[in-house]
Order: C-alpha cells, then sequence, then structure tokens
C-alpha cells in the first residue's frame, strides 16, 4: 500500500458508519417530533380543560347569583308578610265600629312593623335631623329656606325621609336647607 493509499482509506468514511450517522440523525428527528406532537397534544388537552373549566364557573356564577337573589327576595317577602297580615285584619274589621284613635294606632303599629322589616334586610333609614350639616351624598335639597339662628348649608326641614342599603343611598332623604348666602 502506498502512503496515498493509506491516507486516503483513513480519511474516507466506511459506507456502513455514513449508513449509521444518518439513521441515528432520522431517530433524532422522529424523537423530536414525537416529543412536540406530544407536548402540542398535552397543550391542546390543557386548553380544552381550561375552556371547559372556564364554562363551569360562568354557569355556576350565574346559578349563584340567581340563587342569590331569589334568597334576598323571600327573605323580604318573609319580613313583609306580617304587614301584609295586620293590614288584612285592618281592613276587614268593621271600620265604622272603630275609634279614630284605634285606626291610628293600628296604622302605626303596621308603620312600626314595615320599618322593623325594612330594618332586618339590611335597609337603614336617612332621617336626618333639623339643623344638621347637609350631605350631598345622603339628602336631596328641593328648595332653599331662610331660618333664623340656622348656620348656612344646614338643614331647616324635612319633607321625605331617604333609605339605604349598606353604603347604596336608595332614596336620598328630602330636605329644605339654609341658603349659603
Amino acid at each position: 500500500m502506498t502512503e496515498t493509499d493509506a491516507t486516503n482509506t483513513s480519511d474516507t468514511p466506511e459506507p456502513e458508519s455514513c449508513d449509521a450517522t444518518a439513521v441515528n440523525e432520522s431517530d433524532t428527528v422522529e424523537l423530536l417530533i414525537a416529543r412536540l406532537e406530544t407536548e402540542r397534544d398535552d397543550a391542546i388537552a390543557l386548553r380544552q380543560r381550561a375552556l371547559a373549566d372556564y364554562a363551569n364557573f360562568q354557569r355556576r356564577s350565574i346559578e349563584n347569583e340567581a340563587r342569590a337573589r331569589h334568597f334576598g327576595i323571600a327573605s323580604l317577602a318573609r319580613a313583609l308578610m306580617p304587614v301584609l297580615d295586620h293590614f288584612d285584619l285592618t281592613v276587614s274589621q268593621d271600620l265604622s265600629k272603630l275609634t279614630v284613635e284605634q285606626i291610628a294606632k293600628s296604622v302605626d303599629m303596621t308603620r312600626t312593623q314595615m320599618q322593623r322589616a325594612l330594618e332586618s334586610n339590611g335597609l337603614t333609614k336617612i332621617d336626618p335631623a333639623v339643623g344638621s350639616e347637609f350631605n350631598p351624598m345622603q339628602h336631596e335639597a328641593v328648595t332653599q329656606m331662610l331660618v333664623e339662628g340656622a348656620a348656612p348649608g344646614t338643614i331647616a326641614m324635612l319633607f321625605q325621609c331617604g333609605w339605604c342599603l349598606g353604603d347604596s343611598v336608595l332614596r336620598p332623604a328630602k330636605v329644605a336647607v339654609t341658603p349659603t348666602e
């Protein structure tokens, strides 16, 4: 063997080793593709589960809101039923046999029971005292009224009480306010 022949044989890859490298690269690519397909399928499955969980959450939220609304209405209705019973009892009486004082007392008792029913369901009365400071968040000034000795911007007269539920004003109290100037 010549020197050139020895160099050529050592530098030239064997046909078997070339096929083995091609097979190894092909296996590696196929394994990578399989791994990526598995990851993709897992990601798709996770997304589908997340979408299903979100849809279930939305459905449960709507059901809970409807249930809470129903419970709130039922609670208020239960509290108002005795008030209606008092009205029915009063109306069923022979009014010609009752005195004005008895009718007035019946109306006052019914009003008191109505107020208790509302307060037991979280409603509070806005009943500002004459001379107290005007609060535009709870009071509605319907007119100005000059009152001798009253500080400017204070309540001069109460026309109608207001109501609030927690921090939310359902109806402001209607008041007359002393002029500021």
